[in-house]
Formats: structure tokens, sequence, C-alpha cells
């Protein structure tokens, strides 16, 4: 059913579970997961005049996305990892409607009962909001 899985991640360790997720899914109908992060440009600092600074950040980006495919490798499941630059969550969806994305799967954060308006401003929150197909939260 979901042939094409777009899955953004940061550079943190919390992907695992929805690693799996993904990877079950992509197995079970023959798709491929596609590692997404997105390095946020900073107002006022252009690519151009800080080339080094960015550069650096890409590097570590595809080594992190280079790590948790691993795993997804390790299981015969075809991934790819793709580095943006720009606003996380626009580039996300960007990229999900430029490549005709099937599905969208994202680490949730896990809300407080007390405060859950606290992470309305989450990036799991905001691409859910935006993307045009559907996206699926992994808490």
């Amino acid at each position: 059913m979901f042939k094409t899985i777009l899955l953004p991640v940061d550079l943190t360790d919390r992907h695992g579970r929805v690693l799996s997720v993904a990877g079950e899914l992509a197995a079970q109908s023959g798709g491929e997961v596609t590692l997404l992060h997105v390095i946020e440009t900073i107002a006022g600092l252009s690519m151009e005049e800080e080339g080094g600074f960015y550069a650096r950040l890409e590097r570590a980006a595809r080594s992190h996305c280079d790590h948790l495919g691993k795993g997804l490798g390790d299981r015969m499941i075809p991934w790819r990892a793709v580095v943006r630059f720009g606003n996380r969550a626009q580039e996300s969806v960007r990229y999900a409607t430029e490549t005709g994305a099937d599905l969208i799967i994202l680490t949730a954060p896990r809300l407080d009962p007390a405060s859950p308006s606290i992470e309305w401003g989450s990036m799991s929150y905001k691409i859910g909001l935006l993307s045009q197909c559907p996206v699926l939260l992994v808490k």
C-alpha cells in the first residue's frame, strides 16, 4: 500500500521505533524508505558566505542517515538518504509533494497531559497540518 515512505529525521538517536515501523511497512508493500534530514538555514547567514559551516552540517547529517539506514539495509529494505536546506517542516512537506510520497512517518513527542499545547509547535504537528499525504506519528 505504501511504496514511497518518507521519514524525516534529526540528528538524535530517538528514531529506533519509527525506523522499525517504516521498515515493516516498506517490507509489507515492497516499498522504499527515504530518510530526509533538513538542515535549518539561519536567516541572514547565506550559504555562500558560510559554505564551510553548512558543509560540515551536511556531512554530519549524511553520516547520521547512513547510520540509521544501516538497520534498514540489514533487513534488505531499500532506503536512501536525502539532505536538504531550509525550514524543516516546509522542506519536508515540499519534498514529499515533489516525490509523490505515499506516507510520512514521524517520531512524535510525548505530550504532557497537564500542558498539551506546549508541543503544538513541534515539527510533527506542523507536518501533520501541512502534508497532502497521510502522516503517521509514532510515539
